[in-house]
């Protein structure tokens, strides 16, 4: 069973891109040049979210990467980023943006999509205190 991780309280990103999934799918092509596809499901998969933290204090941009590997860094349990709209998706107003990103039926149906981070964190430092993070992330579905 996987486990969730909460993603640090307060941060609201700067910049935000989301990506939607792919449906997979496999392509047969025969030699006549005809094609088949054979699709895998009702669920896209492979969704990116990248999540922009700009001139937050550096204690702040810390506490990203210490969650980053409590999410990564464990060999014995699945575990995946939490968000919500005060932790990692705060300014995000549009309710079907935020169901579109978990992939919910409903406001109270659970995600589908359990996010990962797809990469580390990146850090930039701007000024003694402030810094500049990064985030992408992956969605999977739990199976």
């Amino acid at each position: 069973m996987a486990e969730k991780i909460n993603f640090p309280a307060n941060l609201s990103p700067t910049g935000r891109s989301y990506k939607a999934g792919r449906y997979p799918e496999k392509l047969f092509q025969s030699l006549d040049g005809s094609v088949v596809s054979l699709r895998y499901g009702r669920q896209s998969v492979d969704a990116e979210l990248t999540l922009t933290f700009e001139n937050i204090p550096t204690s702040e941009g810390n506490s990203i990467f210490d969650h980053y590997h409590q999410v990564m860094g464990s060999t014995n349990k699945w575990k995946y980023v939490d968000f919500s709209k005060n932790r990692g998706l705060q300014g995000l107003n549009d309710t079907d943006m935020l169901l579109k990103i978990e992939q919910r039926d409903t406001d109270s149906s659970p995600p589908k999509l359990h996010w990962r981070y797809a990469e580390p964190p990146t850090m930039t430092q701007s000024h003694r205190d402030l810094c500049t993070v990064s985030c992408k992330f992956r969605g999977f579905l739990d199976g």
